[in-house]
């Protein structure tokens, strides 16, 4: 047992259960181990070959059940070099990591602010499709990476809106989201791609009645103090 460290498994819940662990420099993954694995209801097992993760000290399985519904459980045993090593037990609705959003979009909405939109990365077909979903969104300037706002979205929904207000004008932003299926709650997901946006320095309505209802109030104060003083020099020399 001293070869196996933090032996962990994830499910997207739709197409795959991955299973990895740690092991020392120079293993060769597929030479020196097996994972076997059967449903909890049957003797029949099965035999998955890991791989080594690529930059990584770990071993990685990834095994393709033919169904996925939450009371299904899989006995799993690790051999290594033909001696069974580890012996676990994994529910994969006990351990979803939903697969990121994808296409994201965004586009600057009439009222100055931007929308992001995206789609769930599951077809219609899948057991986990519609399920009650939260999401995060993130987004930075492009400049400031480690100044990033973060905003929570416990509704449902496929779209966000991020206010002007928040933003700095010139600058290029990047926005990324992820997702975390209520009812399977184990894993939030990776984030998804990045899409860029740039909030430019257009001067609207609201900017010039900014700029106006001040400047107009100066304007008509500096007049009447004018008025003023010209009223009392004309009054002055008249008498």
């Amino acid at each position: 047992a001293g070869y196996i460290q933090e032996f962990a498994c994830f499910t997207d819940f739709d197409k795959e259960l991955v299973c990895h662990w740690k092991v020392p420099a120079q293993t060769n993954c597929s030479k020196e181990f097996v994972l076997c694995y059967s449903k909890e209801t049957t003797s029949v097992s099965n035999m998955c070959i890991p791989e080594n993760e690529k930059d990584s000290l770990r071993c990685t399985c990834t095994i393709y059940p033919d169904y996925f519904v939450s009371g299904l459980t899989y006995i799993l045993a690790l051999q290594f070099n033909g001696t069974d090593m580890w012996n676990y037990s994994v529910t994969p609705a006990l351990v979803v990591k939903p697969r990121a959003p994808k296409n994201l979009a965004i586009e600057k909405a009439e009222n100055g602010n931007f929308i992001l939109s995206w789609e769930e990365s599951y077809s219609p077909s899948s057991w986990i499709s519609g399920q009650p979903v939260i999401y995060e969104v993130k987004y930075w300037r492009k400049q400031h990476p480690t100044e990033i706002s973060v905003k929570a979205i416990n509704y449902q929904t496929k779209s966000f809106e991020i206010t002007a207000s928040s933003l700095k004008r010139g600058y290029d932003y990047v926005a990324s989201l992820r997702c975390n299926y209520t009812d399977y709650p184990a894993y939030w997901s990776e984030w998804s791609e990045e899409v860029e946006f740039h909030y430019d320095y257009q001067v609207k309505a609201e900017d010039i009645l900014q700029m106006a209802v001040p400047t107009s109030c100066i304007l008509i104060v500096a007049g009447s103090v004018i008025c003023y003083f010209c009223f009392t020099k004309v009054k002055k020399e008249w008498w």
